[in-house]
């Protein structure tokens, strides 16, 4: 993984209080990444908070930029510390779900052709206009990492700002 950004930002109560308030506006986010893929806030009762895409079937669904935190106490005080990463690993599996996409749609395509049915080289065209729209967008990927990575920043520091202004 390559890590992109790295910082933290200070939350004006305790830990305890923190990780409460973050499980309880723990879900989707409204922004989304420059592939379309969603978005969502997790944080577990150990303080870990992930930004990523919400679970999927499908492979080619997986974000590859990701937000790694922690809430943690330092010097009296608490912070969420965190990261963003690129993950080449879910890049190059998103290539390999490609390839077998392809392969399925040209068994499908045999398979039409050789039964005849015009039902299911719809579905093979159909598969292959999606096949098309989702190879297009793994380059597209790659070089948005960086302003995904500010997205997902500020996504983390909206849930911040949230935690520190509970009471208001």
């Amino acid at each position: 993984m390559n890590k992109i950004n790295q910082g933290e930002f200070e939350v004006f109560t305790s830990k305890e209080d923190a990780i409460e308030k973050f499980t309880q506006i723990q879900g989707v986010c409204r922004e989304e990444l420059a592939t379309g893929n969603a978005i969502v806030f997790y944080c577990d009762a150990d303080g870990k908070i992930t930004i990523t895409n919400p679970p999927s079937k499908s492979a080619t669904r997986d974000n590859a930029t990701n937000l790694y935190a922690n809430v943690i106490e330092r010097d009296g005080k608490t912070y969420v510390s965190y990261n963003t990463v690129y993950s080449k690993t879910v890049h190059v599996m998103k290539y390999i779900a490609l390839v077998i996409e392809v392969l399925i749609s040209v068994l499908g395509i045999v398979v039409a052709f050789v039964e005849g049915t015009k039902a299911a080289l719809l579905l093979c065209a159909l598969g292959t206009v999606l096949f098309v729209s989702e190879i297009m967008s793994l380059p597209k990927e790659k070089s948005c990492s960086p302003q995904d990575s500010q997205k997902l920043v500020k996504e983390l520091e909206k849930r911040v700002y949230a935690v520190n202004n509970w009471d208001k």
